[in-house]
Parts: structure tokens; C-alpha cells; sequence
């Protein structure tokens, strides 16, 4: 499937009360560094789009990777008609949301109110907007563009150049990104700006506070170039001159070759069509972030925005990613599906660390310390214990070490109390908020840390770190199953309610939240009394009545709702602390179990508008979802093996560097609930779990499905 076949709205009917995937219909390359997306409601903040509202306010320029992180160096871009600037006419046009297109490398919407075609193809740095005027209404017709904040512009020409700075909670509070545009021909007597009290200045240059520009053209069809840079006006000139040769049309194949070579890397065939086109748009979500955010110098070379020392500097950075989110499932579908990206990531990730002092923990453009842990260890040890990137690894564990063990003066950074946890064995609940995730967390980055120093044959400290992996199961209360939160005396918090949200625990309550030492599942199994208490745990889960009490929160949030939505009991897997929660049972010694669950999970996906049953996070929801289709899930990314589950398709080709890599499913029909029989590459397989190294030496790897599970 191509990428033209994909209608890219999957998830874009939200509010803040309710998410369907919270997603944004981004037009561009994989990876860019800047998304276009049509806004219809500029005054909804974050939720600027709703894919059924028929207004239609500009084709925005933004960077948001969530609502909930917000945009920053964004601006909008329209084309309208006009008679006389100085009685303010309206500039908000609307247009048929069923008549439009939504594609990746294409976006074409036709402005009913103001008689215009909008066209636009992305770049890496930019784009190519085509507009065609079908009926002049107006003395004057043209572009208008508006900046949200502090920013100026300058009429050069047939140019436009401005800058916008409208992020002020970073380390550069007057980050700033530089745009230039160009077109056929300026009509200069008849452009200016609106200032921010309305006031119209016939005028080519201007600098202030959410400024908005018309600038009027004589082509009644005409074509533009846009181009974007963090670096300087003088690099975005030169971003736009390595695109304003180029057709529209050669552009927008380019765009259509860089996302089809990704999508072009699974063939399923199959009997569900809905599931497969599914499968696909979350393909295309998979590949959006991170974002790039370096650019390419007039020497070919990699330069980056230092937004500590603000300046520019060389080397690559990667920005706009969640990594408590996609740590547990992007980065092990990227190492099957794209390893070759990344060496690329890690570097830029190793670039946040030299720049900062710490590894990154949320990026958008830089640290926003948002989640409780520290999460990009488990995509360092997770490349380590695959082989990739090994050049970088003794650098890596220094910085994974330094990062997870230094006080930092600022709390977005590093491990919060983390000289308590190392005191206590875990973060007290008295001193600090959602102990509990932050305690695990800490723990399981322990655990990464001593999977690289393994991998870099340095045993002793690998032990050390593996000890202190173990902490996590101080706050184990064996009486009810649950992680609790302890105070500093080291008695556990009372008046305890496993349904009770926020305060001591992340988005979520004890039920979500206990169960996330990914790394020693076995010693939690052990602790909790063996696997068969594990399993009436996780059925519990399941069983449970999807109750809520608001706690830490001290109000109803949309996890919560969501939850209880689907009622699929305490099992939300509408957040990411629910993930792996449905493949414990066949680590339990219960397979049939997790079969059933992943498939009734599967149907909560679809490529619709409300497509997600929650939050999709910056592609950690969509990879969830392509990885149950697989049939497999990594429940552990730093140990590098994968959990088996349940297939959906009858026949999946992964296309691999070397080889392809077949998987099939005979019987797949929708009363086959459960897997009856594997084979890899002929021989019978019975093993729960495979590595990464063992499928990627796979050639065919075989399913057998059937109407009753096998239990021995």
C-alpha cells in the first residue's frame, strides 16, 4: 500500500476531555522538520483541527508533537481575496471536509468562501504551495500570514522573509525560527501588516507583536516556495534554493518515494482490508517522529540551534519525542523495520546530552522533563544488546550513567530525588509525587544501564546495576499484589484504594501501574508467590469494573475516561502503562490468554477520525498496534526478544537489509481465537518468547490458529 492510498486523519477528532489518538493530519516527509496541517480553529489552541468542521483558516506551519506539550514556532498561511485592508475584512474561509485530500506528501483543499485551490507538497525543510484563484470577488487577492507572537517580516522582491519566537519556556526563550517564501511577483504598493490592535501599515518591513501580513500578487495562478530554518535568515535562503528549481509535481514524488520507501518494507496480504489500511496509516504515524532539527549547511554538513549556549553548532539533533511513550515500542519496530536510523538518533540524542549535561527525557524543541523517568536508556541498551550503533556506546554508558546519578539544578532534568532513592531503595512518598512510576522507572533504567556495560564486557558494574534493578520491589505489597507507595519511615502509605489515580502513581492507578518492571518480570512472578499469582492478578485486571477515583488529580482527566469508555476492565490500554500488560500473561504460562486479549484489543484500531482508543503519542500507540498485527511484542526492548502473541494477517513480508522475512497464519478466521502451532523455517517453535537476533536470521515464521487453545 502507498502512501497516496492513505487518508492521514486517523485520530483527529479530540477535545481535551476525550482523545481519539490526539493526533494532527501532518503533511510531510518522514522525520521532517516541520508539519503542515490545516487549521480550522486557531482559538482551540491545541486542538486547531476537527477533521468535520467545515472553517478553514490557513494551512499552519507547526511543530507540535502533542496537545498536551502545546506548538511552538508555528505560523499560518492563507490565500484570500480582499477590497479594502483598511475596514478589516474577514479572512476565515471554510471548504468541504469530504472533498478534500489528506495524504502525506499532498494536501488539496479548495477554500469555498475565497474561490481558491490550496495545494501543498512537503520538503525536509519546507514546502511547495500551489494556488489557483477560480473567480476574482476582489480588488486584491494574495497570501496572508499570520505570526502567533513576537516575529517581523521583510518584502524583498518577489520574497517574503520573516522570523517568528513564540516558545518561551525553553533554554532560548526567544527561540526563533526564520522563514522565507517566494513567489511570481509582489504587488509591494498594495501589501502590508495588521499590528496586534488591528491597525493596517501599507508597509515591506515590520517587527512586533502577532503580526499579520498581506501580501498581495498579480498571477491569479501562481506557485510558492517555503522554506524554514532554525539556524539564520541566511539558511533558510538556503534551504529555499535547493527546492526552487524543482517542480511542484518532482516534489511532490519526492515525498511520495521517501514515504513509500518505508511503507514499501511490509507487503501483507490479507482478507480484512480494514485492518490492513489500519496497519498502514499507523505505518505512516510510526515514521513521523522525531523530528529532525538540524539542517544543512552551504558545505554539505550537518548544523544544529544550540538552544543551551544559543548558538549554532555542527552535528545532527532529533527533537519533538516522548520517551516514556516510545520507548516501549517505536524504537523496537524502527530496529526491525529501519535500523539504519538509529546510529542517526542515538547521535543526536548523545548531542542533547553534550549540550545539556543529561540525556534527554522529553524534546520539544528542547528538555520539557515531562514523565518521571528517564526512558531513552531502554533504546540505548536495547540497540546495544542488537548490535547497532556500537561505535557509540562507550559514550553512551558514560552519559546514561552521568545523567542517572548527578543532582541537576534544574528539575526537567535528571533523576528527580534521586539521591533519596539510592538512600532508600525508592523514592518516598512523602517527598515526592508518583514514587511509585519514578521508583520503577529508576529501576529499570539501572537495569539498561548494566545491559550496556555487559555488552561493553565490564561484568562488575553490569552487576552492580543489576542489583540495583531490584529495588523496584520494596514498594511490593505480596498481601494485595500492588506496588505501593512508602514513606520515609518505610511503612507504606495508608488508606490505600488500587483504584485511586495520580499523587503516587502516573497517569493511571496501582492496577495499571504495578506490573512495569519490564526487565524481571520472573522476580516479580517470584515475589508475588509464582506465575499462578501473577495470572490471577493480570485476570483481576481484566475483570475488574473500570472504577476511578480522581486522587492526585483532583479532577476527571481523559485517561480516565477513556478507560472506562471501552470498559475492557483496569486493562487502559489507552496509555502506555497498559502496553505490555496483556503479553504478562503468557510470560505467566498463560498464552491462549494473551491471544485473546491482544485480539479483542486489535478492535479498538481503525483508520478512522477515532481511530485510537487513546493518546497515539508520537507513533508508541500505532507500533503497539503494528506489533500485535505481527503477532509478537517487546516486552522488555532492553532485552532484546519479543513476546508472542497473536497474528493478524494471513500472510505479512517483512523486507529486511538481507532477506525477507515471511509471516503467515493458516486458519484466520474470526472465531480462530488461539494459536495451536508455530514453526520457524520448518520446525516446530514452542517457545513463549524469540530474540531479535533469532527472528532476524528467520526466514518463514508459520501460525496455526484454531477454535480452542492448547493447555497442557
Amino acid at each position: 500500500m502507498h502512501i497516496d492510498q492513505l487518508d492521514i486523519r486517523q485520530g483527529t477528532a479530540n477535545s481535551p476531555h476525550r482523545s481519539n489518538g490526539n493526533c494532527l493530519p501532518y503533511v510531510g516527509v518522514p522525520m521532517g522538520m516541520n508539519y503542515y496541517v490545516a487549521q480550522t480553529n486557531g482559538a482551540a489552541n491545541s486542538w486547531f483541527f476537527q477533521p468535520t468542521d467545515s472553517q478553514f483558516e490557513g494551512i499552519r506551519v507547526t511543530h507540535q508533537p502533542s496537545p498536551w506539550i502545546g506548538d511552538y514556532s508555528h505560523f499560518l498561511i492563507t490565500a484570500v481575496q480582499w477590497h479594502d485592508p483598511q475596514t478589516n475584512p474577514d479572512f476565515t474561509g471554510n471548504y468541504q471536509p469530504d472533498r478534500a485530500t489528506f495524504q502525506a506528501n499532498y494536501l488539496a483543499i479548495y477554500d469555498d468562501h475565497f474561490n481558491v485551490h490550496n495545494e501543498l507538497t512537503p520538503t525536509t525543510y519546507g514546502a511547495a504551495l500551489r494556488y489557483q484563484f477560480d473567480r476574482l470577488l476582489a480588488e486584491h487577492h494574495g497570501l496572508q500570514l499570520q505570526l502567533p507572537d513576537d516575529g517581523g517580516f521583510r518584502l524583498i522582491d518577489n520574497h517574503i522573509q520573516l522570523y517568528t519566537a513564540d516558545y518561551h519556556g525553553g533554554e532560548d526563550p526567544n527561540l526563533t525560527m526564520y522563514a522565507e517564501l517566494s513567489l511570481p511577483a509582489i504587488d509591494i504598493a498594495h501589501s502590508g501588516y495588521y499590528d496586534d490592535q488591528g491597525n493596517w501599515q501599507t508597509a515591506t518591513e515590520a517587527t512586533g507583536h502577532q503580526l499579520t501580513l498581506l501580501v498581495a500578487t498579480p498571477a491569479i495562478n501562481f506557485d510558492a516556495r517555503l522554506a524554514t530554518s532554525f539556524i539564520s535568515a541566511e539558511q533558510a535562503s538556503l534551504n529555499l534554493s535547493r527546492i526552487s528549481q524543482r517542480s511542484f509535481g518532482q516534489l511532490e514524488n519526492e515525498s511520495a518515494n521517501r514515504w513509500n520507501d518505508y511503507l514499501d518494507r511490509v507487503s501483507v496480504r490479507d482478507h480484512h482490508a480494514a485492518v490492513v489500511q489500519t496497519f498502514y496509516t499507523c505505518l505512516y504515524r510510526l515514521f513521523l517522529f522525531p523530528q529532525r532539527f538540524y539542517e544543512i549547511d552551504a558545505n554539505r554538513q550537518p548544523i544544529h540551534y544550540d538552544t543551551t549556549d544559543k548558538v549554532a553548532k555542527p552535528g545532527i539533533l532529533y527533537t519533538n519525542n516522548g520517551f516514556w511513550d516510545t520507548a516501549k515500542s517505536v524504537y523496537a519496530l524502527f530496529s526491525i523495520l529501519a535500523p539504519e536510523l538509529l546510529p542517526k538518533f542515538l547521535r543526536g540524542f548523545l548531542t542533547s546530552y553534550q549540550e545539556t549535561g543529561f540525556l534527554p527525557r522529553w524534546l520539544a524543541p528542547d528538555e520539557r522533563g515531562m514523565m518521571p523517568g528517564n526512558l531513552v536508556d531502554s533504546i540505548i541498551a536495547e540497540c546495544a544488546k542488537k548490535g547497532i550503533a556500537t561505535d557509540l556506546l562507550p559514550e553512551l554508558l558514560t552519559a546514561m550513567i552521568d545523567s542517572d546519578t548527578k543532582p541537576a539544578e534544574n528539575n526537567r532534568y535528571g533523576r528527580t530525588g534521586g539521591a533519596d532513592y539510592d538512600q532508600y531503595g525508592y523514592l518516598p512518598a512523602d517527598q515526592y509525587s508518583e514514587s511509585v512510576n519514578r521508583t520503577q522507572d529508576y529501576a529499570y533504567s539501572d537495569y539498561c544501564i548494566g545491559q550496556v556495560a555487559a555488552v561493553l564486557k565490564q561484568p562488575q558494574l553490569a552487576q552492580t546495576y543489576w542489583q540495583q534493578s531490584k529495588r523496584y520491589l520494596n514498594l511490593l505489597d505480596k498481601q494485595t499484589g500492588f506496588l505501593r507507595p512508602k514513606n520515609t519511615d518505610g511503612r507504606f502509605k495508608p488508606n490505600f484504594a488500587p483504584d485511586r489515580w495520580g499523587g503516587d502513581y502516573t497517569e493511571g492507578s496501582a492496577w495499571q501501574n504495578s506490573f512495569s518492571a519490564f526487565h524481571d518480570i520472573d522476580g516479580l512472578m517470584t515475589a508475588m508467590g509464582g506465575p499462578d499469582k501473577l495470572d490471577a492478578q493480570l485476570t483481576a485486571l481484566c475483570n475488574t469494573q473500570p472504577t476511578y477515583q480522581i486522587g492526585g488529580y483532583d479532577m476527571v482527566i481523559h485517561e480516565m475516561t477513556e478507560m472506562a469508555a471501552v470498559d475492557y476492565g483496569q486493562l487502559a490500554i489507552s496509555n502506555q502503562p497498559s502496553f505490555h500488560l496483556p503479553y504478562l500473561f503468557a510470560l505467566a504460562g498463560h498464552p491462549e490468554k494473551t491471544q485473546v486479549v491482544v485480539k479483542q484489543l486489535r478492535q479498538l484500531f481503525d483508520a478512522s477520525t477515532t481511530g485510537f482508543p487513546g493518546d497515539e503519542d508520537n507513533g508508541s500507540m500505532s507500533a503497539w498496534f503494528i506489533f500485535a498485527c505481527l503477532g509478537f511484542y517487546p516486552v522488555c526492548p532492553a532485552d532484546a526478544e519479543y513476546v508472542l502473541g497473536l497474528p493478524a494477517f494471513d500472510e505479512v513480508t517483512l523486507h529486511l537489509a538481507d532477506h525477507d522475512l515471511t509471516l503467515t497464519t493458516a486458519n484466520n478466521h474470526g472465531h480462530n481465537n488461539f494459536v495451536q502451532q508455530v514453526t520457524r523455517d520448518s520446525q516446530a517453535f514452542q517457545a513463549t518468547t524469540i530474540s531479535h537476533a533469532d527472528l532476524m536470521a528467520t526466514q518463514h515464521l508459520a501460525t496455526r490458529l484454531g477454535l480452542v487453545p492448547n493447555v497442557h
